[in-house]
């Protein structure tokens, strides 16, 4: 049972409407998550995307979860498993996200930068309490091709 439960939150982990890689394809960028905590923190996954020739990391995280797990700061490892960034968060951001887009009520969407496409990588993304403890984790995978067209 948790082979499936856990499984099916790979698939939704990266907004993926039926990929078989559990990940989110777009004409631009494809994402997949091979790897994941057993917390729920990041049950939203992850994902690449793309804003212009701008690849970004977007990480989605529940208001809630946030406050009941007292989540201080994202933490973004590349493939090497070097520290590349550190995300602030916080409750108090939802004001400010209130009107972004891609963001559901209740919920803070942290971006990242990470270059120009194309673009390929691999981040371990880890979400941290204050008492710097690891609450949860997700791997991703990030391809995001060059400007194609249907």
């Amino acid at each position: 049972m948790l082979a499936t439960v856990g499984s099916a939150a790979l698939t939704g982990i990266a907004g993926c409407s039926g990929s078989e890689s559990g990940g989110s394809d777009t004409i631009d960028c494809q994402t997949s998550a091979p790897d994941h905590g057993d917390g729920d923190v990041l049950d939203t996954g992850a994902r690449g995307m793309v804003e212009d020739s701008d690849v970004r990391l977007a990480v989605p995280l529940s208001v809630d979860d946030v406050r009941e797990n007292d989540i201080d700061r994202l933490e973004v490892y590349d493939s090497a498993d070097t520290l590349a960034y550190t995300i602030p968060v916080s409750t108090d951001d939802a004001g400010l996200m209130a009107n972004k887009g891609g963001v559901n009520e209740g919920q803070l969407l942290y971006e990242q930068s990470l270059g120009h496409r194309p673009f390929h990588g691999r981040y371990r993304v880890l979400a941290v309490n204050t008492g710097g403890e690891t609450v949860d984790f997700v791997t991703v995978e990030v391809n995001c091709f060059t400007d194609v067209s249907d």
